[in-house]
């Protein structure tokens, strides 16, 4: 696990980032900790830049972009959990 130092600086960064929804901000998120992405540092950083709860965070990093099988989240379920948290 990294010390939240190293990732502090993406959250604040992605909170100010322009952003079209969920999958936007994984992207950028995985952009912004560059080799430090990893289904843990985006739970961590989600939490951090837009509040999301604890448990929404644990299913976010779900997401098919981090690893398949049959509990994986689509594009369209990672939107569907993370739109209360992403609003503007």
């Amino acid at each position: 696990m990294y010390a939240p130092s190293l990732l502090d600086p993406a959250a604040e960064s992605l909170k100010l980032t322009d952003f079209v929804g969920a999958t936007d901000v994984a992207r950028e998120a995985r952009t912004l900790l560059g080799e430090r992405f990893s289904s843990v540092t985006f739970m961590y950083v989600l939490m951090r830049a837009f509040e999301v709860e604890y448990a929404a965070a644990c299913d976010a990093a779900r997401w098919h972009e981090f690893h398949g099988g049959p509990r994986a989240l689509s594009d369209a379920d990672l939107e569907t959990l993370l739109a209360p948290w992403l609003v503007r």
